[in-house]
């Protein structure tokens, strides 16, 4: 007698099994709801937290509804800062007003003992054995002397050359090239507003290098103006 094949039990569906997918689905979204919620929500002591951390830092920007960028006068973050924030201060508001300028790339801004040095490059302002300043520098420089007219401190403008600086016809040594620079640059912080009484003049010539004569690249950053602020 033939043997009988045991029949498999067949398996109905269902009809209900979709429910746990979609009590998962619903519990996910309840939680992802829920984080958005706790997440968008500050009680009033985290709000007042954040209010007196922004009141108090130093800052140099103020905010608006534009995109335009507004410097806040250091005149006014004096009265509130130590001389080294304040010179911080300024620090920023000069790569502001630089920024996308001709000289964005030629200034060097830096702060010794509370001093603040905007260093710039004699190539990028002058011919060689000139001390007239190149016309496409000239708007870059007013929107610096502006700044520099809102900010308090004195300022000393100081040129610098190498010993081996090309002379021009009417320059008879260094010194007097160096001098001559820095009137050029001084008389642009005085034609936009800063006043005489604050401004001072030097030409160092070669006496005062930051780098070594022997190669090309120490002389290049020996020939500069500095832009000196201080209190």
């Amino acid at each position: 007698m033939p043997r009988q094949k045991k029949l498999e039990p067949e398996i109905l569906p269902d009809p209900e099994a979709w429910m746990t997918t979609f009590a998962d689905l619903i519990s996910l979204m309840l939680t992802f709801f829920i984080l958005l919620v706790s997440m968008s929500t500050l009680d009033k002591t985290g709000l007042q937290d954040i209010s007196t951390y922004f009141t108090q830092a130093v800052s140099v920007l103020s905010s608006g509804a534009g995109t335009e960028i507004s410097i806040i006068s250091p005149l006014e973050l004096q009265r509130i800062v130590t001389p080294r924030e304040l010179m911080l201060a300024m620090r920023q508001n000069s790569n502001v007003v630089l920024k996308n300028s001709t000289l964005q790339h030629h200034v060097r801004s830096l702060i010794v003992r509370n001093k603040l040095y905007l260093r710039m490059e004699d190539a990028a302002l002058f011919e060689d054995g000139s001390a007239t300043l190149k016309k496409e520098h000239i708007q870059a420089l007013r929107r610096l002397a502006k700044m520099l007219a809102s900010s308090p401190g004195l300022i000393s403008v100081n040129g610098h050359t190498d010993d081996r600086a090309k002379l021009g016809k009417q320059f008879s040594d260094p010194w007097s090239l160096s001098l001559a620079r820095a009137a050029s640059v001084l008389h642009i912080l005085e034609s936009e507003g800063v006043t005489a009484h604050r401004l001072s003049l030097a030409g160092y010539g070669p006496s005062a290098p930051v780098s070594t004569d022997a190669t090309i690249y120490g002389r290049e950053k020996n020939r500069r103006v500095d832009i000196v602020v201080y209190r």
